[in-house]
């Protein structure tokens, strides 16, 4: 994905270079001076920009957890649930997915917090002292209610070695017992997650929709704030520059089919598992897989037709 992103990157950097080069271009021959004025001048076009250090601070440390790690940790919490070169469905349960999701989100946990003690120390006046600061303080605690909520999923449960109350990883799934009459592996620890109860299916939609709807409240918030500070030109272009980069990864990865159901992701196709008898939960085109179609599953790469 990194090197996806890095060619579409270089793509748009290119374009917005060629835009601003010919949109520069004046009589006095310095085309590329001017154009490097305008990137270090304010969005309002004022003469001076002294923000504060606890404003500067406070900005980059907020673009940086909302403007690029959780982007980034959405990205991979959808499309690399199963990773290139993962055989699957043989080779399941593959945990990347959701440590490198976890520590972006907690990351971004981080840095908000930090964020909030800088400007709190420097303007320790009330929330709804304007809209940026209102909206601001509403993300931050929705925030973090998200990932605090994340512990409330239930029980992952699933097959296990007999006896031990562990869910199996890659290599021991050879080993599953399976039920007397061979419809599928026998359920030695049901849990909330492979029987897809009530918790988790409500876990999973509240999940999902507040984390989507926090990334776009988070994109207002981000350029009220840029706003508020008067911030550079060069701000904007590289912070717009990321988000065309992110959606373009989007659009990508989504057309390769990488959006593959979390469920069958950890658990396989078996069409006797309870949550492959459910919907997957989840918005345009997470993919499901049977024996009949898995062929065509983009991990790993197989011979078409072969």
């Amino acid at each position: 994905m990194v090197s996806a992103m890095l060619r579409v990157g270089m793509l748009v950097a290119c374009l917005f270079s060629a835009l601003a080069w010919g949109a520069s271009i004046e009589n006095d021959g310095a085309p590329l001076t001017r154009a490097l004025e305008w990137l270090l001048s304010p969005i309002s076009g004022a003469t001076d920009h002294d923000p504060s250090s606890g404003t500067y601070l406070h900005g980059r440390l907020m673009v940086l957890a909302w403007g690029f790690l959780v982007p980034v940790g959405i990205l991979l919490s959808r499309f690399y649930k199963v990773t290139p070169g993962q055989d699957w469905p043989r080779v399941l349960n593959n945990p990347f997915w959701f440590n490198s999701h976890r520590a972006f989100a907690y990351g971004a946990g981080v840095l908000m917090l930090a964020a909030v003690v800088v400007i709190v120390l420097e303007d320790p006046r009330p929330p709804w002292r304007s809209f940026h600061a209102g909206i601001g303080w509403c993300v931050v605690i929705a925030g973090w209610l998200q990932l605090l909520s994340s512990h409330l999923r239930g029980a992952m449960g699933g097959p296990t070695q007999p006896g031990t109350p562990v869910p199996l990883r890659n290599w021991q799934w050879s080993q599953v017992p399976r039920a007397a009459d061979g419809s599928g592996p026998r359920i030695d620890w049901p849990g909330d997650h492979y029987n897809m109860l009530r918790t988790r299916v409500v876990f999973e939609v509240l999940h999902k929709v507040c984390g989507y709807g926090l990334l776009a409240v988070s994109a207002l918030t981000l350029v009220t704030g840029l706003l508020a500070a008067d911030a550079l030109n060069w701000m904007w272009v590289a912070l717009l520059l990321w988000w065309l980069v992110c959606a373009a990864v989007f659009i990508v990865l989504q057309h390769q089919g990488q959006a593959i159901d979390c469920y069958q992701a950890i658990w396989g196709i078996d069409e006797a598992l309870p949550g492959n008898r459910m919907k997957p939960i989840g918005w345009w085109g997470i993919r499901r897989y049977s024996s009949a179609n898995v062929a065509a599953a983009p991990y790993p790469r197989r011979a078409r037709g072969g």
